[in-house]
């Protein structure tokens, strides 16, 4: 009895929902398997985890309130269909969840939001096109969306002249310090034809928790960064992450080619316990080119490098793809990544390969290759 009142609860709603606004139900399932050369000093065979698997569902509505007006929503799920496991720290809706009002003067937002660093910029990159866990080393200036923004007041321009400009602000909401966990970002995007072009940049103060989601502050009592790259693991208690970014993708026919450029800085890094502590500011500078072409209708082909230069550290990459559609719904993809260290990372250490979302490798050097299906609804 419990059960059939829960259902015709359930369908009673899902009526009425559908009677006042649009709802959509959306997702993406990812899943197959990753080759590692060298994780902690071996090989590895494992199936795709969270870290490399973007699957999520999500609920996306909107009712017309007139004058071209729209309460909006988004509530968008992260999981690991390896074991039904949440992604994004375990959080219910961990990849999107905002309300607010779209119409001719664009659209005000509020809630659990991306950037426009990411939005305007990583979107051009490599990994956010095609190749999913071939973000820059460890995703320091968040091409891969690693920083998902909490609290959020995002307002996003209509497009004129083919230019849209987007801001993000979020209150660190801390009694007597305004600036304590505090967020904002903007950025600048113009598309005509087959050029589009964007800068922006991003401010994150106390990245450790803002960025990196630890549940504790630098200096507070049980610290420990909440990093595992050794890419950027001994900057993570830095007062502030500053990221600025810059891409221009230009399509040709069946193909288009990108060009990405991005500078991260960890401003005012304090000690951590059990890492040399050393210049109190780094930087990261990232440079990919990427392409995609798409041979037939089905198959596509991809590929990308990026050189990153570190303060004391260095990071080439490789990145090749493959994409063959089976239908409008359904990819088989297949990714290699190729990385290769230099120099002293963040720890103290001589740097070694971490290609994002994988382990470190043991050494300089470290190659993946993830073979996956797709499916989205």
């Amino acid at each position: 009895m419990r059960k059939a009142l829960t259902l015709i609860t359930c369908s009673l709603l899902a009526s009425s929902a559908h009677a006042q606004s649009a709802v959509t139900l959306y997702g993406l399932v990812f899943e197959g398997f990753v080759y590692t050369s060298n994780q902690k000093g071996s090989s590895v065979f494992q199936t795709a985890t969270a870290l490399t698997n973007p699957s999520r569902w999500g609920l996306r509505g909107e009712e017309e309130l007139g004058a071209g007006i729209k309460a909006v929503f988004t509530l968008e799920n992260g999981f690991d269909p390896n074991n039904g496991k949440l992604s994004q720290g375990g959080r219910m809706f961990g990849r999107q969840a905002y309300v607010g009002l779209t119409g001719p003067f664009g659209g005000l937002t509020l809630g659990r939001q991306y950037e426009p660093v990411f939005e305007y910029i990583g979107l051009s990159s490599a990994t956010a096109q095609w190749g999913f866990f071939g973000s820059h080393p460890g995703d320091f200036d968040n091409m891969n969306a690693t920083a998902r923004i909490n609290n959020a007041i995002k307002y996003a321009s209509p497009r004129l002249g083919g230019v849209a400009v987007e801001g993000v602000f979020a209150p660190g909401g801390t009694p007597g310090n305004f600036g304590n966990n505090r967020v904002y970002s903007f950025g600048v995007d113009y598309q005509t034809g087959p050029v589009k072009a964007a800068v922006a940049f991003a401010n994150l103060n106390n990245p450790s928790v803002t960025a990196f989601d630890g549940s504790v502050s630098p200096g507070s009592p049980g610290y420990s960064s909440p990093v595992t790259s050794p890419v950027y693991r001994g900057y993570a208690s830095a007062a502030s992450l500053q990221i600025f970014g810059a891409a221009f993708t230009y399509k040709i026919g069946d193909g288009k080619v990108g060009l990405v450029y991005t500078n991260t800085r960890f401003v005012d890094i304090r000690p951590i316990a059990g890492i040399p502590y050393r210049e109190p500011q780094v930087r990261f500078d990232s440079y990919e080119i990427n392409s995609l072409y798409r041979l037939t209708p089905s198959l596509a082909l991809a590929g990308s490098y990026d050189f990153t230069d570190a303060d004391t550290a260095r990071y080439h990459q490789v990145d090749l793809g493959a994409i063959y559609s089976l239908s409008k719904r359904t990819d088989l993809t297949l990714v290699g990544v190729w990385q290769r260290a230099e120099g002293i990372d963040s720890t103290g250490q001589k740097a070694v390969a971490n290609i994002t979302g994988l382990t470190a490798s043991s050494n300089a050097t470290q190659l993946a290759i993830r073979a996956m299906i797709a499916h989205r609804f």
